[in-house]
């Protein structure tokens, strides 16, 4: 009787492993510097809205760079190369826009806080004192008024002419050097420039030139204007908020805003 070969302990022992299990895919974890990257590419769009923020687009270039790099090194144990493509890409679009914009922002109000300098500067050596207190007014307090009614309605509220030639010391002081020794008022440059909460800020620096004498030899004085303003529907206007005269140069320091301490009471 012939005998039949064992072929079930053979065919199970040369048959190849499982395609199923060949395929399963190796196990990669999503990088942490990738996910980083992104998180700061979303929050550099605040870049907009104030300058720190910026450190957030630089913090999404840096970090997509590192994980892209890492993940290339390491294929086989991390992914998520287009996360942190996508963090270096908001991190660039957001900055440069943020920085382009400010830059330009920045040309317009110096550029704007310029001309209306240059205005004062005619008002000073040609206007009259009742046109120096106008210009030095918020637009809204001055608007539908001349500068003679407004002159008259500040000497009234001061309760007498003593207290406003106090206030206006240095204004009183430098035009009476312009119009005793034929003096003028020359506008140099823009000293600094900023912010003050909603209202922007600008320090135009003057220099009066006067004929040299035996009581005033020919030296350089100074005068600062603390100019402020703000952009209603791309217009900007302006009032002189202070004017330092005799003025030291590049001593100008803005004043602090008051902190509320929380309960409506400035410190």
């Amino acid at each position: 009787m012939p005998i039949e070969p064992n072929l079930t302990r053979q065919t199970t022992e040369t048959l190849p492993a499982s395609a199923i299990e060949n395929e399963i895919p190796t196990y990669r974890a999503i990088s942490a510097l990738a996910v980083s990257s992104l998180i700061c590419g979303v929050l550099a769009v605040l870049s907009f809205a104030h300058w720190s923020f910026l450190i957030s687009a630089a913090a999404a270039i840096v970090l997509g760079i590192l994980a892209d790099r890492k993940i290339v090194r390491l294929s086989d144990v991390l992914t998520g190369r287009q996360i942190a493509q996508a963090g270096i890409a908001l991190g660039l679009i957001f900055g440069l826009a943020a920085i382009t914009t400010t830059m330009v922002q920045d040309f317009i109000e110096v550029r704007e806080a310029k001309k209306f300098a240059k205005l004062y500067e005619d008002v000073i050596n040609k206007g009259t004192f009742e046109d120096a207190i106008w210009y030095g007014q918020n637009p809204r307090v001055r608007k539908g008024k001349t500068p003679q009614d407004l002159f008259g309605e500040m000497k009234q509220a001061m309760r007498g002419p003593s207290m406003m030639e106090l206030e206006q010391a240095s204004l009183k002081d430098l035009r009476t050097h312009i119009s005793d020794e034929g003096a003028k008022l020359r506008f140099l440059r823009i000293e600094q420039y900023g912010k003050d909460k909603m209202d922007l800020y600008a320090a135009a620096l003057f220099e009066l030139d006067r004929p040299a004498n035996k009581e005033h030899p020919a030296e350089k004085e100074f005068a600062l204007a603390v100019l402020k303003g703000w952009n209603t529907n791309r217009r900007y206007e302006w009032w002189v908020e202070d004017i330092s005269f005799p003025y030291k140069l590049d001593s100008y320091k803005p004043t602090p805003a008051p902190v509320d301490d929380g309960h409506g009471h400035a410190h």
